[in-house]
């Protein structure tokens, strides 16, 4: 009896070594599933964070692609227009764009990937600074002709760029003046005296700023939304925002009162006979005829006829024709802001110190 318990117990006291080999095993065991899925786990989410990476450059390439000029500019400056685009693969990307100066703008892709393969989600953000780059137009004075201006009444022409509170930009804005009037030749009407008569300046090369804007007439007549006229009354209506407007006609007479905020550009000759008020930039390709109306323009005008005379004799058309209601005060932010409805964006190397709020 004794021998058989002695037995019994030397049977029973190997047990307790396979119970703690097992138990070390199914720990080791245990450790290995855990590192290998959280390597697992690791791989996926470098690969999602790679993915929204590529997503988030492709959503801001995207943007740059299809630059909404016209939607942009309608915004007043610090306000973010947002949109939502779809990469090649399918992956949405939140697009903001936020212009805190006329040509300048911060873009910003947002990406997240929702549980791709993984526990959790991956996030990226892309900033990217733009600078909006307008057609190179020769604006060296308030009032620049490539010909001969001719002026009467008490017309009123400021190079003097003076920031307010009213316009876009507000008060603390960049400012530089400019000349009043740059023109061929200048001279007063026959049947008035120029009472306001402003200093005016002979362009230093005018064959360089025909040139120029021969150059830059193209991308404007492109970015603009055109509507054609012939020899009839044109309508200018004024709409929410900045906009680049563009009238073909010979010639463009506007008959009622009109109001444009941004660019308005004119091919062929513009006859004024009621009031214009222009917020931005008025280009006339033709000749300018305001006699019987009234001008008013807080930014800026350039007048290029073609084949204008340097000096008109009597009874010959001036490719200006400036009457007693004419009134242009240049405005830098005005003219900048007109500028960006037809500017394309560039990623170029640049300064800023101020980053719109996330």
């Amino acid at each position: 009896m004794r021998n058989r318990i002695a037995r019994t117990g030397r049977h029973g006291f190997v047990l307790p070594y396979v119970v703690v080999v097992t138990l070390l095993v199914s720990i080791l065991s245990l450790g290995a599933v855990t590192v290998a899925w959280r390597g697992h786990r690791a791989a996926r989410l470098g690969a999602g964070g790679v993915r929204a990476q590529l997503a988030a450059d492709e959503g801001l390439a995207l943007q740059l692609d299809r630059w909404p000029r016209d939607s942009l500019a309608a915004l007043p400056l610090g306000h973010t227009l947002r949109t939502t685009v779809v990469t090649a693969i399918g992956d949405p990307v939140r697009s903001d764009i936020t212009r805190t100066h006329p040509l300048m703008a911060w873009t910003r892709a947002r990406v997240l990937l929702d549980r791709i393969g993984t526990p959790g989600g991956v996030q990226r953000v892309v900033q990217r600074v733009v600078w909006l780059d307008p057609p190179a137009v020769p604006l060296p004075a308030a009032v620049t002709v490539l010909g001969a201006a001719r002026g009467q009444g008490p017309s009123e022409i400021s190079g003097a760029d003076l920031p307010s509170g009213a316009g876009d930009c507000g008060s603390p804005r960049d400012s530089a003046s400019v000349a009043a009037l740059v023109a061929s030749a200048l001279t007063e009407g026959p049947t008035a005296t120029w009472d306001l008569r402003p200093a005016w300046h002979a362009p230093a090369d005018n064959v360089a700023l025909r040139a120029q804007f021969e150059r830059a007439w193209p991308a404007l007549v492109a970015a603009s939304r055109v509507v054609p006229h012939d020899s009839t009354t044109a309508t200018v209506a004024l709409l929410p925002g900045w906009h680049s407007l563009l009238l073909v006609g010979t010639p463009v007479v506007t008959q009622g009162p009109a109001r444009w905020r941004g660019l308005l550009s004119i091919a062929g000759d513009l006859i004024v006979r009621h009031t214009l008020e222009v917020d931005g930039l008025l280009v006339v390709r033709g000749h300018l005829d305001v006699r019987a109306g009234s001008l008013r323009v807080r930014g800026a005008v350039l007048v290029a006829p073609s084949g204008a005379a340097s000096t008109p004799s009597e009874g010959e058309q001036a490719a200006a024709e400036l009457g007693g209601h004419t009134a242009v005060h240049y405005d830098r932010c005005a003219v900048q802001m007109a500028l960006a409805t037809v500017a394309d964006p560039r990623v170029v190397p640049f300064l800023s110190w101020l980053e719109p709020p996330p």
